[in-house]
């Protein structure tokens, strides 16, 4: 070996399940709960590398939309090569009989473009009790903060939830024939308007913008409310979601 040069690292194991998320924050309550934790950084993502009740799971971090999401999951595939793929995090209620913190597992995933994905997953009855629906899901290009477009949305699709990554990843996994599995926990409901400052603190990446935050409160000081009621609602579906995924994904085979 030449002066100056190290080996490379080995590649990494194979994992039974890959966890594409947009957000650090949706899955934070989930990540602390792995164990044998490691990392592998590469030149866009870092993949976060864990077990869950006896399975490898390889989670990595993508931004916001489905460009990130697409590439996060090539990521996954052709570096851990992963059994399963699942689709995580938070969801924006259509359909104004779903509650915040309820787990919604799409039977069917849509673009804006037309485009659908069926899901072979069923929600047992025992389950539903227990706040997991089944529905339709969209996936879009921007966040909608007025509860009369989100209501225009579900008009328009018949779907139940709505999110900007899911239908990039289903049809990625369609291609490369990987089972697949979206789970979204609904962070906002269908009738309530959000506040208009969050796309300015909430970068591409799903990170805060500080400046952007300060001059926020600064133009409207009593949004400091609203934006403190969101990280809280946001707090408790995470939590909602890292439950959720802890008791599922060791049943993933």
């Amino acid at each position: 070996m030449s002066v100056g040069t190290s080996p490379k690292a080995p590649p990494p194991t194979p994992a039974d399940v890959g966890v594409v998320a947009a957000m650090a924050m949706e899955v934070q309550p989930f990540l602390d709960r792995l164990t044998n934790v490691r990392k592998y950084a590469g030149p866009r993502f870092t993949v976060i590398e864990g077990m869950c009740g006896g399975k490898l799971v390889a989670l990595v971090l993508t931004g916001m939309g489905r460009l990130r999401a697409q590439r996060g999951a090539e990521v996954l595939l052709d570096g851990h090569r992963p059994r399963w793929i699942i689709s995580a995090g938070y969801g924006g209620a259509l359909d104004l009989d779903l509650r915040r913190n309820e787990i919604v597992l799409p039977d069917e995933v849509v673009n804006v473009e037309g485009r659908r994905f069926a899901i072979g997953v069923s929600v047992p009855t025992e389950s539903r009790a227990q706040g997991v629906r089944s529905g339709r899901l969209l996936t879009v290009d921007e966040v909608f903060l007025k509860a009369s477009k989100r209501a225009e949305l579900r008009r328009e699709y018949a779907a139940d939830v709505v999110d900007m990554e899911t239908s990039a990843v289903a049809a990625l996994c369609e291609e490369r024939n990987i089972r697949f599995l979206p789970v979204r926990v609904i962070s906002d409901e269908a009738g309530v308007d959000l506040p208009p400052e969050i796309l300015a603190i909430v970068g591409p990446t799903g990170g805060l913008r500080l400046g952007a935050t300060v001059g926020a409160l600064w133009k409207r000081p009593s949004s400091v409310k609203d934006l403190l009621v969101l990280r809280r609602h946001a707090t408790e579906a995470a939590d909602r979601l890292g439950n959720f995924l802890v008791g599922t994904i060791p049943r993933l085979n």
